[in-house]
């Protein structure tokens, strides 16, 4: 298990839950709100209690979580 989905297994259930809520939203839309560049390949999202960093496949919708933290 790698460091992030460590991180998100030991989340409070509300902040899990918002989590997997801004997971959803970003698989329609990874570029959308609330998804800001960091002008990298990467994008960062903000959830309830945390933010993560991200990266998106070239040839699908799929978001390789390269940090999680909870604040």
């Amino acid at each position: 298990m790698d460091r992030a989905a460590r991180r998100k297994a030991a989340l409070a259930a509300p902040q899990r839950l918002a989590l997997e809520s801004l997971e959803k939203r970003l698989s329609l839309n990874p570029f959308g709100p609330p998804a800001q560049s960091n002008r990298d390949s990467s994008w960062s999202a903000s959830f309830e209690g945390g933010f993560i960093t991200y990266v998106v496949s070239n040839r699908h919708v799929v978001i390789n979580v390269i940090d999680l933290v909870a604040i």
